[in-house]
């Protein structure tokens, strides 16, 4: 027999659910993990992932070596403080497997469902609407994207935030301990919506008199406000810059802290520069699927720090739906619509309308772009194959991106060409001349060619049209 408990806030009343058999909802939520582990399977076969797989399959395996890796040009830390992901070790350490990383993402992804539903019956809301309400989650499509696509360290963060406002909402202490020490660990960026989130809470607490809310809110604040205080006091002083800074310099500001200044040092460049048809284009985008319900709730504010991070970001990758960086706001938003939901008379007709909107979007406008992605990345992988063969294990190799993601798992000193100077340095070169990529054809090759003819590197296999070249060798 299965048994939940569910707790909300001080002095409310404790329920007892018991039920005999799997869920609706359960079962939906295996399903869709086995979707996203068969559509994983596909691509990995296929070799469609691009850097970003590769990139963090390098990052877990040398996670107690700094977490180097190839794309990156030396460890992660320089770019996100990410130690959270050291958990993720034994599984790769003992698998070797890209896969597992994608099933790892995929099943995080669909887990929001069923955590969503927890939050929900913590509003009162009866089983069968919380189900329902965990059910759209399974079908949101910048959830699901977040799930098809890549494996990024904030792939983590829907699930993992969902867990700690359900620990909060059942007043389960140890448990909000635990996925605020995870999210504090998560990201940078994930510490400032946790410390933001967490005096939120604590100012219920503060407002309700409860202490143990008012101490969890104000603890798992503080501790990500340390856990950003070491990465920018201790950390990046010792290995560099923040490259992502990037993402928010314009001509009137340069750096986040400058940007936040902004609306009011330089009002009319910020409004015009940050008000734009693309960026109103993804919020309707994140809204229209749940049917504008999240805007019913106060807590749809709780996703305002996300939705700040990207839309403030200079570059339309950050805010194209399909992009990882919507994992930012995605389970803030789903909270909220929870919340909305609470708040309706007809509460089933509103998870319907949201399903069918959802799915609607996911199928016909969807951010997954299953067609570009559902297909080997070259058209004669056995000959990649074959030629990758002869690259022992240990040299370093550059390569195209899906290659190097493909060699990750195996080839800890895998690079992907054209990712800065690095990969002229490589002991192999390794690429198909008539590769599939405008940027390839356009930019990569021509500087391939250029090392090439400085005589550098010899050939040392050729099969079809890919071909492998390795640096010193005798004439």
């Amino acid at each position: 027999m299965d048994s939940e408990r569910i707790h909300g806030y001080k002095g409310e009343q404790q329920i007892l659910v018991r039920t005999n058999r799997v869920s609706g909802l359960w079962i939906g939520t295996i399903a869709a993990f086995l979707v996203l582990s068969i559509l994983a399977t596909i691509r990995t076969a296929d070799w469609s992932y691009g850097a970003d797989t590769g990139t963090f399959v390098q990052i877990v395996l040398d996670s107690f070596g700094g977490m180097r890796n190839g794309i990156e040009g030396g460890t992660h830390y320089r770019f996100h403080w990410s130690p959270t992901l050291v958990l993720l070790w034994p599984f790769l350490a003992a698998t070797h497997s890209v896969w597992v990383l994608q099933a790892i993402l995929a099943a995080a992804t669909v887990a929001s469902a069923p955590l969503l539903a927890a939050v929900a019956r913590t509003m009162r809301l009866e089983r069968g609407v919380a189900d329902r309400i965990g059910a759209v989650a399974l079908v949101y499509p910048p959830l699901v994207a977040v799930g098809f696509g890549e494996f990024r360290d904030l792939g983590l963060l829907p699930a993992l935030a969902l867990g700690w406002w359900l620990a909060v909402r059942r007043r389960a202490w140890a448990w909000v301990a635990i996925c605020a020490v995870l999210l504090a660990g998560l990201r940078e960026d994930v510490c400032i919506e946790l410390a933001i989130v967490g005096l939120v809470v604590a100012v219920d607490g503060a407002l309700r008199r409860d202490r143990a809310l008012l101490a969890a809110g104000l603890g798992s604040a503080a501790l990500a406000i340390a856990s950003d205080a070491v990465y920018a006091l201790i950390v990046l002083p010792r290995v560099g810059p923040w490259p992502p800074s990037h993402f928010y310099d314009y001509p009137f500001a340069r750096g986040p802290a400058a940007l936040l200044l902004a609306p009011l040092l330089h009002p009319l460049a910020f409004f015009a520069a940050i008000f734009t048809i693309g960026r109103l284009t993804y919020v309707l985008e994140a809204f229209v699927p749940l049917a504008l319900v999240p805007l019913r709730s106060r807590l749809a504010l709780l996703a305002v720090p996300g939705f700040a991070i990207v839309l403030l970001a200079n570059s339309g990758l950050v805010w194209r739906m399909g992009m990882h960086y919507a994992a930012l706001w995605i389970p803030w938003l789903l909270i909220a619509f929870a919340g909305g939901i609470a708040t309706l008379r007809v509460q089933r007709r509103w998870t319907t309308i949201a399903f069918v909107l959802s799915a609607i979007v996911l199928i016909a406008f969807s951010p997954l772009h299953p067609l570009h992605y559902l297909k080997p990345s070259y058209h004669a992988l056995a000959d990649a194959r074959a030629v990758l063969a002869t690259i022992p294990r240990d040299a370093s190799v550059a390569t195209h991106d899906e290659w190097y993601t493909a060699l990750a798992a195996t080839h800890p000193n895998a690079t992907p060409l054209g990712s800065g100077p690095s990969w002229s340095r490589a002991g192999y070169v390794v690429f198909a001349e008539d590769y599939p990529n405008e940027d390839f054809q356009r930019r990569v090759l021509p500087l391939i060619r250029d090392v090439l003819r400085a005589g550098h590197y010899r050939l040392i296999a050729r099969r079809g049209a890919v071909v492998a070249y390795a640096t010193g060798l005798p004439g």
